[in-house]
């Protein structure tokens, strides 16, 4: 009985050991708080980023392409 107790309080320090491990591991991030508005605003704001990084190389890729085909100028009226 006691050799069962000591096994199962080493598995439990070796538990605790990997969880402290894990947890250093984790990035401090508002995308792991507690608090429900803060890691609302961590997604939003990663949201953003991530729109932005997409659509602004799309933007620019789509401007070339206009520009290309429109061929600069040519096709303004200016109107006198």
């Amino acid at each position: 009985m006691e050799s069962e107790n000591y096994y199962l309080e080493q598995k439990v320090l070796e538990l605790e050991n990997e969880i402290n491990q894990l947890k250093s591991r984790l990035p401090d991030s508002n995308l792991l708080s507690s608090g429900f508005l803060s890691r609302a605003f961590a997604v939003l704001g990663h949201n953003l980023i991530a729109g932005l990084l997409v659509s602004i190389p799309l933007y620019i890729l789509l401007f070339i392409i206009a520009s290309l085909f429109l061929g600069g100028t040519q096709y303004m009226d200016y109107g006198y």
